[in-house]
């Protein structure tokens, strides 16, 4: 298929040579936070890449189906959910290319007020039920920095009712993702919680490229990063010297991570498992490639090291 041929399918437009800008997986049709890459080197003949960060497996099986390629089926050439460690060459090329800030679409910015909604309607946590999951759920202290202008809570937070397809309202802790470049609110993490205070299940809404919920506001020559919000809480918590810290939400936000201007160490806190460890990898050089130096820390217990925090609490 020719680039206008791809474009047409998709609902996209082509924005270069063998390359097309289109909607992404569930993106309003103005969108275009999908770029898709004509290479006839891949296995697939195209190549992926989100800025909003859509899954690559998601986004790869959304454009096989668009263009009318057949499912994919365990144990071929195109099996794109196989272990980090296990993938293509091409695929980490993808991963290790820092894209840089992207004009934001209208899609964009209608994703971007209704974070900013969810996290103005919000109060301070302390007190509330989000603290109670904190506290008695993941056993970590509430910090007043944190209180208010990183994490609030949500009583009655929109959330979209799987089974039914309809929204519901449900209490949850937010966390607010600022911008990397000018630390504008451009999504939030949303934890809904059961009225016991206990973890239901989590959920981002907005735009996370180029984002992160910031534990603290201004790193200097060094940064700390992890998945969760709650692993950013304990590394805090156990190592109060540790240095600035921000939760990127995901394995794939880490595999992403771009260069930031003015740093010059990068710490990452690993999870267990191999996506972790890949994803790791693949920021780390990134990083070194800018001359710029990355180390990684991981928990000896546990998945994580709010998984050793809490074994060490219950252990007296």
């Amino acid at each position: 298929m020719t680039p206008k041929q791809v474009a047409a399918a998709l609902g996209g437009v082509v924005s270069g040579p063998n390359c097309i800008s289109a909607p992404g997986p569930g993106h309003a049709r103005h969108d275009r936070s999908l770029s898709v890459t004509l290479d006839s080197s891949a296995p697939d003949g195209f190549l992926v890449h989100s800025f909003s960060n859509d899954h690559w497996q998601d986004c790869r099986d959304y454009v096989r189906k668009r263009l009318g390629l057949p499912d994919w089926q365990p144990g071929d050439d195109r099996d794109r959910r196989v272990s980090p460690q296990h993938v293509k060459q091409w695929d980490r090329d993808a991963l290790e290319v820092d894209v840089g800030p992207r004009p934001r679409s209208e899609d964009d910015l209608h994703r971007i007020k209704w974070a900013q909604e969810i996290w103005n309607d919000a109060v301070e946590p302390r007190g509330t039920l989000a603290d109670h999951y904190l506290r008695e759920h993941r056993k970590l202290a509430l910090p007043a920095d944190l209180a208010g202008s990183v994490l609030r809570f949500n009583a009655r937070c929109p959330w979209r009712d799987e089974n039914t397809g309809k929204t519901v309202r449900l209490p949850a802790l937010i966390g607010a993702y600022r911008s990397i470049d000018d630390d504008e609110i451009t999504a939030v993490q949303r934890i809904a919680l059961r009225p016991d205070g206990s973890k239901l299940d989590r959920r981002m809404l907005g735009i996370v490229h180029r984002a992160a919920v910031k534990l603290d506001r201004k790193p200097t020559s060094a940064l700390v990063i992890g998945e969760g919000v709650e692993t950013c809480m304990a590394a805090r918590q156990i190592q109060p010297d540790l240095g600035p810290c921000w939760a990127l939400g995901s394995v794939g936000a880490i595999s992403f991570f771009p260069v930031v201007a003015g740093l010059r160490h990068l710490n990452v806190l690993g999870e267990t498992g191999a996506p972790s460890k890949e994803a790791i990898k693949l920021c780390a050089k990134r990083w070194r490639r800018a001359g710029r130096r990355t180390s990684a820390v991981y928990s000896e217990v546990g998945n994580d090291i709010n998984d050793a925090l809490m074994m060490d609490v219950a252990n007296g």
